[in-house]
Parts: structure tokens; C-alpha cells; sequence
């Protein structure tokens, strides 16, 4: 159909992502689950979640990756913060888990804890599927880690689309 064919997206809507009742914000949350993103405690896809939820602690919600309470701390742009490059679907249980700490201090408590007990190396995996720098997170970077996941998000929706991203930011 021609609005398939005409349709474009461009590079600075990222940074205005912010409403879940968007359609493009629907659209690129599908897109992550159909790439296989996974829990950071399940360790099961979002979409295995989705599908068996039937408790509480796995339902799943879209959360701040680098958390608000942390970026306000930092001084970081509130909406870098609140936009979609800095938000992913993850449980509830994980969000919890999460609260408003550095990333660093998350991920340490997340990979020790009992019922998830992985390496930084399944851990960094489970963070790709998300196309999130592991690296960046770990050391608190959230300029590093805004411009890697920002870029992936392009190149994941260029895809979709089966064209390149008009470029005006």
C-alpha cells in the first residue's frame, strides 16, 4: 500500500517517544519482543512473559533503564530520561529489583540473586537482546549508553521498515 511505501520516520521522534499510546512507541516495543528480548530476572523472552503471566511479579511493563529518581541525581535532561531510548519492557519483579539505583548497583543485585545467578557475560547477553550497551551500564555512562541504544533503535526500525531513517538531529 502506498502509506507502507511513503511511510518515514525520522531520527529526532526518538527523543519524543514518550507516550506507551503512541503507535510508534507500540510499534517499536514489538519490534524489541519479536528481536527476542529477554527478562533481566526470568531470563525468559518478554514474549514467553507475556504469553504465561499469570502472577503478578512477571507481568510486564515498560521501565526506565537508567531510572528517574538516578537521572534526576545526575542532572540528566528529563526527557532523555522519560523518552523511549531510555526504556525497555521488563517484568515487574525486575523493575522492583531496579528501584531508583544506578544501573552498576541494579545489575550487581540482579545477577547475585538467588533465583537469576548468572555471569556479567549472560547478563551482557540479556542486555543485547534489548540493544543495550552492557558495558555503558555498568560504568554509569548514560551519554554512551543514550547514543549506542539510540543508534540500534534506528538501525532495528530502518529494518522493519526496509529503508533508511530520514536523519534531522
Amino acid at each position: 500500500p502506498r502509506t507502507v511505501r511513503d511511510a518515514v520516520f525520522s531520527s529526532s521522534r526518538l527523543k519524543t517517544m514518550r507516550s506507551r499510546l503512541s503507535a510508534a512507541y507500540k510499534g517499536l516495543s514489538v519490534l524489541l519482543v519479536r528481536e527476542g528480548a529477554r527478562d533481566f530476572f526470568w531470563k525468559t523472552s518478554i514474549r514467553d512473559l507475556v504469553i504465561e503471566s499469570d502472577i503478578e511479579e512477571t507481568s510486564i511493563d515498560i521501565h526506565h533503564i537508567f531510572p528517574r529518581a538516578w537521572c534526576k541525581q545526575q542532572g540528566i535532561d528529563p526527557q532523555l530520561c522519560d523518552c523511549i531510548v531510555n526504556k525497555t519492557m521488563i517484568s515487574a519483579k525486575a523493575n522492583r529489583m531496579i528501584g531508583g539505583r544506578a544501573p552498576s548497583k541494579y545489575l550487581a543485585q540482579l545477577q547475585n540473586h538467588d533465583q537469576v545467578g548468572i555471569d556479567d557475560e549472560e547478563m551482557a547477553s540479556i542486555l543485547a537482546s534489548h540493544h543495550i550497551d552492557a558495558a555503558a551500564l555498568r560504568r554509569d555512562d548514560f551519554n554512551t549508553f543514550f547514543v549506542s541504544r539510540r543508534q540500534a533503535l534506528l538501525n532495528l526500525i530502518a529494518r522493519a521498515m526496509g529503508k533508511e531513517i530520514n536523519r534531522d538531529d
